[in-house]
């Protein structure tokens, strides 16, 4: 390693992280994308010489999953990872074989990927990754950078804080936990894909005019994407006409580094479940209501408590001494009670993707995808670089009936939607 505080042969997983490996199944594991696609084609043979100049400055990076009785754990690797063309469809299962590396590196026509299995990292530290990256490899192409800005340059060492479990760090039980249990939320069904099929659709529109319809609703324009979404998931709901309506529920992460003062580049960050009871809502109700609650709710006081409440289950005594094969029963349990299925519908933004002004000449824009989830059937995610926003969906289900309705509602609200997809 290029420091020698990284010089060891494991590390333990973060707190968040735990859960992934638990949860995972012969037919699913926590997989998400973070990519650039450029201007230029990719040319292959640099960004390979790009990822290996990059990967010992994100140590956290250079590791494999292994099992040990009472946890997994990380393994350092040696052997440096290669980049490939992309064949398969987005997000595919990680290979948790002990041995390989829990993130790849993908290209294809214009566009680069990585792709990582949730316990490495968060979209914050995909997105850093990324941006290092990307850097690297138009250095190598002969572009220029003046200032590298807030990204990370591949020469630097790392320091110990990009790879503290901060979870741990900044527990205080003095403050309190969250309750842990919510009531059931709607979700939309539809026919299944087959196994590996992941149908993406991205959203291309003028950050500008997205900004404008936020302000029109006098809220951000995270909340305003936040209420778009809610109110698509209402609309369904009332066209399916259930006997036994159920709440829109809808998560929304919290990157915890800013709340928690964190530069961690491993997983650090919480969510909160906006809700909506089964009404007629109006669509100015919505944004009222859900503007009011997340102003109320995230907060550092819900975030302390968030961060008490995930520690202190890993720290239960008799979690602690459970063998892993216990541990993995009850975490995903824990995964499907407490998870996925009191939400509708996951969304993430990463938010505006902030980059040397040089790059504005080579890379058109930024794209976020989450992998299937293993029990809901759509995601939704959002990422800004350079004027234009990028929504994009993913489900593992055949019809596109989320995305219809929010794509639609935007169009209503006046902004001018180019939609593209991976399938016909």
């Amino acid at each position: 390693m290029k420091n020698e505080m990284f010089d060891r042969e494991w590390f333990k997983l973060d707190n968040a992280a735990k859960i992934y490996p638990a949860a995972k199944s012969s037919r699913w594991n926590a997989v998400f994308r973070m990519a650039v696609v450029l201007k230029d084609e990719v040319k292959p043979d640099l960004l390979q010489q790009a990822l290996e100049d990059v990967i010992d400055r994100f140590p956290s990076f250079k590791v494999t999953l292994r099992r040990g009785f009472f946890w997994y754990y990380f393994q350092y690797l040696t052997t440096p990872p290669k980049v490939a063309e992309e064949t398969d469809y987005p997000c595919a299962m990680m290979p948790l074989t002990g041995e390989d590396y829990l993130f790849r590196v993908l290209y294809h026509s214009h566009r680069i990927s990585v792709e990582v299995f949730h316990s490495i990292t968060d979209g914050t530290g995909c997105i850093t990754f990324l941006k290092t990256l990307t850097l690297r490899y138009l250095e190598l192409c002969g572009v220029t950078v003046q200032n590298v800005g807030d990204v990370l340059h591949y020469d630097d060492n790392p320091v110990p804080e990009e790879v503290e479990d901060s979870f741990s760090r900044c527990i205080d039980k003095s403050k309190g936990t969250l309750p842990r249990t919510e009531p059931k939320a709607y979700q939309i069904k539809g026919q299944k894909e087959k196994q590996g099929v992941l149908n993406v659709t991205h959203g291309s529109m003028p950050f500008s005019q997205l900004h404008a319809a936020a302000k029109r609703y006098g809220c951000t324009v995270n909340t305003y994407l936040v209420a778009v979404l809610s109110y698509a998931l209402l609309r369904r709901q009332k066209y399916e006409k259930k006997s036994k309506p159920l709440p829109i529920r809808v998560q929304v992460p919290i990157n915890l580094r800013k709340m928690m003062g964190s530069t961690t580049l491993r997983n650090f960050a919480g969510y909160y479940n906006t809700t909506l009871a089964f009404a007629d809502w109006t669509f100015e109700d919505i944004v009222k209501e859900l503007d009011s609650q997340l102003k109320e709710k995230i907060t550092p006081d819900y975030c302390q408590k968030f961060i008490n409440s995930n520690v202190s289950l890993e720290k239960n005594p008799i979690i602690r001494v459970a063998p892993r094969f216990l541990k993995t029963i009850f975490m995903d349990m824990s995964f499907f009670l407490m998870g996925e299925s009191v939400m509708s519908c996951a969304f993430s933004n990463i938010g505006n993707v902030t980059a040397p002004a040089e790059w504005n000449d080579y890379v058109d824009r930024f794209e976020f995808v989450l992998g299937a989830q293993k029990y809901m059937s759509n995601a939704m995610t959002c990422a800004s670089f350079n004027g234009t926003t990028v929504i994009t969906f993913s489900r593992s289900t055949k019809d596109p009936i989320l995305e219809r309705e929010v794509f639609g509602i935007l169009t209503e609200h006046g902004i001018d939607v180019t939609v593209s997809c991976n399938r016909s």
